[in-house]
């Protein structure tokens, strides 16, 4: 049981989420805005750290409170595997979405629209290279959230690996999958990521793919790693 309260543990995922969402999208914005993305390579190297920083803090700052779900699909995904309750499953993923909104309604502060308009604050869309085409983004995003889901039951999950790496663990491979998939799909992961920038630009374009792909891609990461390497050593 845990010793915070469900309004604590909320607020925390509220909290957390704004931090993903003001320092993430935040960076496109300014490498669109100021540095107009002179060099590709660099803003997606920029880009990806950012975030991977993004989720480290968050990890270290409320994990202890609310275990640092910080997206919808990780929400959904440990509430399919009984690692949390169902009854919080809409609860958090509203505090999530609050969070997202809130930073976005920040970046519409802090750079205008005019600014922040250029990468419509950060959305992710499919990219050029794939045509703009939906399903492979969805694709790609349900093999990338899947990696990431995976990741998170490993290291923060199932008990057994070191302690104290969760944020790095896991934001370094936010980052990596961003290097990869940026160009393709935006890289997500999250619905919530791409709900805040979505509603403040009010471009809803392949709205769908960023909650199809990482929900699909985070329940068979967590169904996966839950009884072939958590349930099935039990058995024996």
């Amino acid at each position: 049981m845990s010793e915070y309260t469900l309004t604590q543990r909320c607020l925390a995922e509220l909290l957390g989420t704004y931090i993903l969402v003001f320092i993430g999208p935040g960076a496109v914005i300014t490498f669109a805005s100021t540095l107009e993305f002179v060099s590709p390579a660099a803003a997606l190297f920029g880009i990806g750290f950012a975030f991977a920083i993004a989720v480290a803090v968050a990890i270290y700052t409320v994990g202890h409170i609310s275990g640092c779900h910080i997206n919808p699909a990780v929400t959904i995904a440990l509430a399919v595997i009984k690692r949390f309750p169902a009854s919080e499953v809409v609860p958090y993923i509203v505090s999530q979405i609050i969070g997202a909104v809130l930073a976005s309604a920040t970046h519409y502060i802090i750079y205008g629209p005019a600014v922040a308009g250029k990468v419509y604050f950060g959305l992710t869309l499919p990219g050029d290279i794939i045509g703009g085409n939906p399903v492979i983004a969805c694709v790609n995003e349900i093999v990338m959230t899947f990696i990431l889901m995976f990741t998170i039951m490993g290291i923060a999950v199932s008990g057994k690996a070191p302690q104290g790496w969760a944020g790095w663990g896991i934001g370094l491979v936010v980052g990596a999958l961003i290097w990869w998939g940026g160009p393709i799909s935006g890289t997500s992961l999250n619905p919530a990521r791409t709900f805040g920038p979505a509603l403040v630009s009010g471009n809803w374009t392949a709205h769908w793919v960023y909650w199809v792909g990482p929900i699909v891609g985070a329940i068979i990461g967590a169904v996966i790693y839950e009884y072939l390497f958590i349930k099935a050593p039990e058995k024996q």
